[in-house]
Parts: structure tokens; sequence; C-alpha cells
């Protein structure tokens, strides 16, 4: 939701040329870093569900 959020927000600054670059670079790197926790945690959570005996579910 975080994500798709911060998605709406770089859509718009880039649609309208934004006057705030540093701003728009920030929110670019914010929606990158998402991306990169949320395939590292389904990463994390496909390990734990796939090998039950070493994560003890």
């Amino acid at each position: 939701r975080i994500g798709g959020n911060l998605n709406q927000i770089a859509r718009t600054l880039n649609e309208w040329h934004s006057p705030y670059p540093q701003l728009a670079g920030e929110v670019r790197a914010a929606v990158s870093d998402l991306a990169a926790l949320k395939f590292e945690v389904l990463q994390k959570v496909g390990d734990a569900v796939g090998n039950i005996q070493t994560y003890q579910l």
C-alpha cells in the first residue's frame, strides 16, 4: 500500500516535470528501496514456508 502511494507521487512528479528534482529523486529512491524490501520479505516467507523444519512453523 505504501509502495503504491509512492508510485502515485512519483508518477505525478514525472508527469508534471517536477520543479522539485531533488524530491523526485528521493521518491524514486524510496520506491526502489521498498521494492527491494518487498522482494526480500517475500523471499524469506517463501523460504520459511518451503522449509518448515528449519523455521519450526
